[in-house]
């Protein structure tokens, strides 16, 4: 009998324990599904990682070019690019009205500074004097790129609202109207030697659009 209510009492104990364990841990199913819920996230992780690795880098018209160019110049960046061009335009159309040689040299070719100078002396002969100002790039896009025999190359389409007229070498207008805005649609091109350390880009082409 004392054996009996021996065995009654550790069961009792036996079962008290049992539940005090499954409150505090849950099923054993449930229990081991916490990691198993970790290695999901981790497996859903890795998954969406390899498909970023997958989806283009760049894209529009002038994707797979921006994508050789970023090849040969890891540090290439569209956008960085985009905000640099818009600044050379405002400072090459308000250089070349000034004929502030100096400015050009540094942004264009040297053929294409040999254009502008050239028309800059035309206009000294002349006793021409032009005053220019962009009031505002309504947009600037990337068309077309490439990279071949080391050097870059990105097409940009301008639209833009410019300020412009000529005045003679007596004071007297001659061509345009400062009080009234243009639009200016026109590509620009853009190159860049991709094994100098140079970072610069330099105007190739300008032509109307």
């Amino acid at each position: 009998m004392i054996e009996l209510l021996s065995t009654l009492l550790f069961g009792a104990i036996a079962v008290f324990f049992a539940i005090r364990l499954y409150s505090v841990l849950g099923r054993r199913e449930g229990h081991m599904e916490a990691p198993a819920s970790r290695e999901v996230d981790q497996n859903r992780a890795e998954r969406d990682a390899a498909q970023a690795q997958l989806r283009p880098a760049f894209e529009g018209p002038a994707a797979a070019g921006l994508e050789a160019i970023a090849q040969a110049d890891t540090s290439f960046d569209p956008g960085q690019f985009l905000d640099g061009a818009r600044k050379a335009y405002e400072m090459i159309v308000e250089a070349f009205a000034r004929g502030d040689r100096d400015t050009l040299r540094g942004l264009l070719a040297p053929k294409v500074f040999d254009r502008y100078e050239a028309a800059i002396a035309k206009r000294e002969t002349r006793g021409e004097s032009v005053r220019t100002e962009v009031e505002r790039i309504r947009s600037a896009e990337i068309t077309e790129a490439g990279h071949s025999d080391n050097t870059a190359t990105v097409k940009v389409h301008f639209d833009a609202e410019i300020a412009t007229e000529t005045r003679d070498s007596d004071g007297k207008v001659t061509a345009g109207d400062f009080s009234r805005l243009s639009t200016v649609h026109e590509d620009w091109v853009f190159q860049r030697r991709t094994d100098d350390s140079n970072p610069n880009w330099v105007l190739t082409r300008v032509a109307t659009a």
